[in-house]
C-alpha cells in the first residue's frame, strides 16, 4: 500500500480576504477578435485579412500575424508566424531577465492586454538553440526568444491553474512576437467572506485518493492556496478558492526503491460550499457496437 506524508507547512489563509467571484460570460465574436487585432496594431478588416471559425475558436490572419480566440474561455493568442520562436541563424538575445520583464510590462500596458497592477512575474523563459559539429569541433549556442510569464493576483491572492496567465514573447531585437492571454473577466462578487475548509481536511481527502493497490511513499512537498482558473477550452462560471498540493511518489520496493518515480498533484475546493466542480466531468465513454464476425471458410 502507499504511505502518505507531508514535508511542508500548510498555507496560512486570512479567511476575511477570500471571496467567490462570478465570471463574465466570454464575449468571443468576429467583432471582438478584430478589436483585439486593432489593439495589436493590425489593420483588422476583412479586406486586410481573413476570418474563419469553428466550434472551438475564431482565427483572424493578416499577413504573417494570427490571432486565435477561444469560445469557451475567451482566451486570446497572438503570434507573428514569421518571427515567433523562429531561428534566423544569427540572432542572439543579449538582454537580461530584468530588461525582458520591463519590455514585457510595457507591451502589456501599450496593448491593453491585462492590468499590470494585477500581475506578478511568474518566470522568464529562454528558447535556446545550439550547433555542434563533430568533424570541425565548431559549436555555437544562442538564445532566439525570451518569454515572460505573468500570473494573475486577486486582492493579493495568487491565481493557480492553467488560467490567469499572460505570456509575452520577445525576439533578440526587443520586438514583440506573440502574446498568450488566458485571463477571464470578473463580473461581481458572488459570495463575500467565504467559509473555508481546513487544510487538514483537504490533506485527508488527498490521502484517500492513494488508498489503492500498489506500494510507494507519497510526499506532499508543496501546499498552496489561491484562486483557480481553468484552461483554454473549459467554460468557467466562478473564480473560487482552492488548495493545490504537489506530491512526489517514491518507490519503496524493487530495483527503484528509494527513487522518485513520478510527480503528482491534487486540487481541492477550499470553500465549504463550492459553487461548481473544479474539474469538468469526463465525457462518458460511448458504447461500441458489437463487431461483425466474418467467416474464414472458403478463403
Amino acid at each position: 500500500m502507499f504511505t502518505f506524508e507531508v514535508s511542508c507547512k500548510p498555507p496560512d489563509v486570512a479567511q476575511e480576504r477570500v471571496h467567490i467571484f462570478r465570471l463574465a460570460p466570454p464575449r468571443v465574436s468576429q467583432k471582438t477578435v478584430l478589436a483585439h487585432a486593432r489593439r495589436l496594431g493590425l489593420k483588422a478588416s476583412t479586406k486586410a485579412g481573413t476570418l474563419c471559425q469553428d466550434a472551438r475558436q475564431i482565427i483572424y490572419s493578416e499577413g504573417s500575424c494570427k490571432i486565435v480566440a477561444h469560445h469557451a474561455s475567451g482566451g486570446v493568442r497572438f503570434f507573428d508566424q514569421a518571427r515567433w520562436q523562429v531561428d534566423d541563424g544569427t540572432s542572439h538575445v543579449e538582454f537580461d531577465d530584468k530588461t525582458a520583464i520591463s519590455m514585457a510590462e510595457r507591451f502589456i500596458a501599450t496593448h491593453s492586454v491585462v492590468p499590470v497592477a494585477d500581475c506578478k512575474v511568474l518566470r522568464v523563459t529562454r528558447l535556446n538553440v545550439g550547433i555542434a559539429e563533430k568533424e570541425t569541433g565548431f559549436s555555437e549556442h544562442r538564445v532566439v526568444d525570451v518569454g515572460v510569464v505573468f500570473a494573475r493576483v486577486v486582492d493579493g491572492i495568487p491565481v493557480e491553474g492553467p488560467g490567469g496567465k499572460a505570456m509575452v514573447y520577445i525576439d533578440a531585437k526587443g520586438n514583440l512576437t506573440g502574446i498568450d492571454c488566458l485571463w477571464r473577466d470578473v463580473r461581481e462578487i458572488h459570495t463575500d467572506h467565504v467559509p473555508l475548509r481546513s487544510p487538514d481536511e483537504v490533506l485527508k481527502e488527498a490521502a484517500r485518493e492513494w488508498d489503492i493497490e500498489g506500494s510507494g511513499r507519497v510526499t506532499v512537498d508543496d501546499f498552496r492556496f489561491g484562486y483557480f482558473e481553468q484552461e483554454w477550452d473549459v467554460a468557467q462560471r466562478y473564480l473560487q478558492p482552492v488548495y493545490m498540493l504537489s506530491m512526489t511518489v517514491t518507490a519503496t520496493e524493487g530495483e527503484q526503491a528509494g527513487q522518485a518515480t513520478m510527480r503528482s498533484g491534487y486540487l481541492g475546493a477550499a470553500a465549504v460550499e463550492s459553487p461548481e466542480r473544479l474539474m469538468p466531468r469526463r465525457p462518458a465513454a460511448s458504447p461500441q457496437a458489437a463487431r461483425q464476425r466474418y467467416s474464414t471458410q472458403g478463403l
